[in-house]
């Protein structure tokens, strides 16, 4: 039946395709993030992109100079910016969050989000904003839908398919109709896959099924109003390479309310206030997509059941101070919950049916201000400050340690933080450059997976419950120049973190291997760059690079999950109505490791080598709306893993492998349709 829905509202918007006309011309595929600012980036997630669309938000990310993935398979990616990952990169959903429930991270928030139902895509690299809440050490990325009034009565919509090699199929239809004063839009989405193969051609545990169904109804009763009302619902699937479990359920249910005034009288002349909710409920079990194997710690069919309900609100005001100051300030809150309920044999007892517990609960309510100077037209100074209160509670009655349950040390012990952020940044532009440098400061309180996740405490500590907040001290500089044929853009930082919140697997405690959550200091430093230079009318070459190293000061030695130099060269012809394309990207060696110390979302399983892959891909402008596309990855099927790929975990059925390794030469077709 849920399928039969997607389907459904993708058939509609073929309908209206007769009744509605757009002069909206789509875009090329995209290879490399365009340059929009050198603080900023900027894209559409509807954009036809190489390598193969992207099925969640991780798989979009990738394509940004900076980000890498922690690949478990062929979905629910975590994806990792200068070498920091999980609530180090604030993931931002038309103004809320929706955390996952996995203590193992199967579902990160990226795993959520379908990206071609947005219409843009922002991320602010470093610690220089506050608006967004708490926590954005690396970066803040912002998934958006445009709420605009309507110019007339009618209908707009988008609708997106892909099919490909292992039994890839992605459906995504965007369906906005209304008038000048009421609106109403549809988001949905399906995708699933097979198991890939990789250049040896030897299969992967990475199937996937998922859905997603997001509706908006809004008023606009003029051009500087809106009123509106969301409700989303998805579920889906996922196979897993790198564990003993899969994904069997990833049920999604969001609801939230937005209001926005602009052009307003007064000392306040814009006000934005939202308040959503948002639960996951979330199963993984060793025996839904895999053949069950007994093992020493799973004996008979397991199934574990977490779920986390988030709530959250937002008010934010703006003034113009005078002339040429203005002034963005408000209040945020937000409160999650969550609970675990696990079955040690499903075939006698299903964990639907036993009652969930209480782990963990979180609150936190920060009060922030960001500033603008307008120095004269082409600078300005921006400064901002936050303030959070955090509360978390620990509702774990007992714990497992190696293999056995004791009482838990920090039962219903709540901690309380006050934290501290903000940033001061310089910025200017000219008719061909702008450029920016800022310092910014990032008070991180530990999130649900350090805190709950990090098992026992390091030296004489109880739990890792009792670990010390991270704080990161930044320089950002960022230059981006253009002329008649050049775009550069070149962005550099450099990081001092005390405390900052280490994952290790091998901590000695007590003469044995224990799985701990410690501060250490540590510090990373790097630089993305990226070149744009249209050698004739129809030809062009971009090229990108982004590089981190990082230093765990305490111990003097690699900081762990650092992803190596990266470079990405495209190169792009278009002829009329045609257009062809390729992407070289070529990843060094990286020897810097940590073995068994990383982050929540992974550690470092050994040194890695260097590879190079080629794609191309061509595409066909078959009318102003509709764009065809073909294209083939990894071209030469060759074998290899990333970095940062988590370690293959034994499957029954499948060969295990030292890390799990992405897909072979793979083929694949796209329609792009915006009406």
């Amino acid at each position: 039946m849920k399928k039969r829905l997607i389907c459904i509202a993708i058939s509609a918007s073929c309908s209206w395709h007769s009744i509605a006309q757009s002069e909206q011309t789509l875009e090329r595929i995209e290879v490399i993030a365009p340059m929009h600012s050198p603080l900023d980036i900027k894209m559409d997630p509807k954009a036809t992109r190489q390598p193969l669309p992207a099925q969640d938000g991780a798989d979009l990310l990738s394509s940004i100079a900076g980000f890498s993935l922690i690949k478990k398979g062929g979905a629910s990616s975590d994806p990792v910016f200068r070498g920091m990952a999980g609530s180090r990169v604030n993931i931002i959903t038309d103004g809320g969050v929706a955390l996952g429930g996995c203590g193992g991270r199967m579902d990160p928030p990226t795993a959520y989000i379908t990206p071609q139902t947005y219409d843009t895509l922002t991320v602010i690299k470093g610690p220089q904003t506050v608006l967004y809440g708490p926590g954005n050490s690396a970066a803040t990325v912002v998934f958006e839908r445009e709420s605009e009034r309507l110019l007339e009565a009618g209908v707009t919509g988008f609708m997106n398919t892909t099919v490909g090699e292992f039994g890839k199929a992605i459906l995504n239809s965007d369906i906005k109709i209304g008038t000048k004063d009421y609106f109403a839009r549809i988001a949905a989405s399906y995708s699933e896959a097979d198991d890939y193969q990789d250049g040896n051609g030897t299969d992967i545990h990475s199937a996937y099924e998922k859905w997603n169904i997001d509706t908006q109804f809004a008023y606009t009763p003029d051009d500087n109003s809106l009123y509106s009302v969301s409700l989303g619902r998805g579920d889906g699937e996922v196979a897993y390479a790198d564990r003993m479990m899969d994904g069997s359920l990833f049920d999604r249910t969001q609801i939230a309310m937005k209001l926005e005034k602009s052009e307003l009288d007064g000392f306040i002349n814009r006000i934005e206030a939202n308040i959503y909710f948002n639960e996951i409920d979330h199963i993984m079990d060793n025996h839904s997509l895999r053949q069950f194997m007994p093992n020493m710690m799973m004996k008979n069919p397991t199934s574990s059941n977490p779920d986390r309900k988030t709530w959250g609100a937002k008010v934010m005001l703006n003034s113009e101070l005078s002339q040429n100051v203005s002034l963005a300030y408000g209040i945020d809150h937000q409160q999650n919950t969550h609970r675990l309920r696990i079955s040690r044999d499903h075939n006698t007892t299903p964990v639907e049916t036993l009652p969930r517990s209480e782990t963990a609960e979180f609150e936190q309510t920060g009060l922030f201000a960001e500033l603008e100077y307008r120095i004269d037209t082409n600078s300005q100074w921006v400064s901002g400050l936050r303030i959070d209160d955090w509360e978390a509670t620990d509702r774990r009655q007992t714990r497992s340690v190696m293999m056995q349950v004791i009482p838990n040390p920090t039962a219903d012990l709540t901690r309380n933080d006050a934290l501290i952020s903000g940033f001061t940044r310089y910025q200017a532009q000219s008719s061909n450059d702008s450029y920016y440098i800022g310092i910014g400061r990032t008070e991180r309180f530990p999130d649900y997976w350090e805190l709950m996740g990090g098992g026992r405490g390091a030296v004489d500590s109880p739990s890792a419950f009792l670990v010390d907040h991270e704080t990161t001290n930044q320089l950002d500089i960022g230059w981006l120049g253009q002329s008649k044929s050049f775009t550069h853009s070149v962005s550099v930082f450099f990081n001092r973190i005390d405390n900052y919140l280490l994952t290790d697997n091998l901590y000695q405690k007590m003469d044995m291997a224990s799985k701990v959550t410690r501060n250490i200091d540590a510090q990373t430093y790097g630089f993305e760059a990226e070149s744009r230079y249209n050698v004739s009318k129809n030809l062009s070459a971009t090229a990108s690079i982004n590089y981190v190293r990082g230093e765990n000061r305490t111990e003097n030695i690699a900081l762990a999950q650092q992803p190596p130099l990266q470079i990405r060269m495209a190169v792009n012809y278009s002829k009329e109505k045609w257009q062809f394309g390729s992407l070289w990207r070529i990843v060094q060696k990286q020897h810097r490791v940590a073995i068994g110390q990383g982050n929540i979302a992974g550690q470092d399983v050994s040194p890695s080598h260097g590879f190079g892959t080629l794609a191309l891909n061509t595409s066909y402008q078959h009318s102003e709306d509709v764009v065809f596309a073909l294209g083939v990855d990894n071209i030469f099927d060759k074998s290899y893993a990333e970095h940062l790929s988590r370690s293959g975990a034994m499957v029954s059925g499948y060969p295990q492998s030292a890390k799990v390794n992405e897909a072979g030469r793979t083929i694949w077709l796209n329609m792009n349709w915006k009406f």
